[in-house]
């Protein structure tokens, strides 16, 4: 007697593969790199109004170095994130 998935030769998922491939490899690395880099630029800005208001700093403002910065750190999460999809 034969069952119901040896009759059945069709495969039944929950999910797409294609599609969690994408969310695994591509979207949850840069939602975690846009987060970094949103992270490092709010620590940036309020140093930069720290030291603004503590009066060692003449005038504020971001400078691209600033934004250079917060690309670094899009940089390393996003990576950090795709390396650790990889090992899994």
């Amino acid at each position: 007697m034969k069952t119901l998935t040896q009759l059945n030769p069709v495969q039944i998922t929950a999910s797409v593969p294609r599609f969690v491939k994408l969310n695994t490899y591509l979207v949850r690395p840069l939602k975690a790199g846009f987060a970094g880099f949103a992270t490092i630029l709010m620590i940036l800005f309020f140093i930069n109004l720290l030291s603004y208001a503590a009066g060692s700093a003449e005038k504020f403002g971001m400078d691209y170095l600033d934004l250079l910065l917060a690309g670094v750190g899009f940089v390393l999460q996003t990576t950090g994130t795709l390396l650790k999809s990889f090992s899994r």
